[in-house]
């Protein structure tokens, strides 16, 4: 095979009018399977006009959308904005938090989080690289079938001195 007929993906150029062509085509099976008011149907061919996909998000104007398609965001918005409709700024917010589901931090998930920014990197680091370390020791365990071993130990040598000295952690 000789390279001018070496069609790799390198070689390969998308135009404007592929994607514009795939998109149409993406378009078009969309519109079979979902069923569609004039409104909603108008809103995804302008989209898909201005040169995006069906499946792409337009990004929220209220919720977090990840891996939602465009029809999907473009629902959620317009029935947000209904409902939100002649409310007080605070009264939108409110609804917003409720519809996605979020819930203010208690005082102890405050302060936990507090805390958390005010710890310095590096013990943040050792402190991740230990958790790492305990989660690929317990899944040796797991595999090994040790488990309700190790679980059992552990119960039976809770007031124990450690056996090694920790103070390692924060050097």
């Amino acid at each position: 095979m000789t390279r001018d007929n070496d069609l790799s993906a390198e070689r390969y150029d998308v135009s404007e009018e592929d994607i514009a062509y795939f998109n149409r085509l993406d378009l078009d099976e969309y519109e079979r399977k979902h069923s569609m008011t004039p409104a909603e149907k108008r809103a995804v061919r302008k989209w898909v006009a201005s040169g995006h996909s069906v499946y792409e998000s337009p990004g929220s104007r209220y919720v977090c959308d990840l891996g939602m398609d465009f029809l999907s965001v473009w629902r959620t918005d317009h029935e947000i904005a209904a409902a939100i409709r002649g409310k007080t700024k605070e009264e939108a917010a409110a609804f917003i938090k409720e519809y996605c589901g979020y819930t203010d931090p208690t005082p102890e998930e405050l302060a936990r989080m507090d805390a958390l920014r005010n710890t310095p990197v590096y013990v943040q680091r050792k402190y991740e690289k230990l958790c790492r370390q305990i989660f690929l020791l317990w899944d040796y365990l797991a595999e090994e079938g040790l488990l309700s071993d190790a679980k059992e130990y552990l119960d039976s040598h809770r007031d124990d001195e450690p056996p090694l000295d920790f103070s390692f952690i924060l050097d």
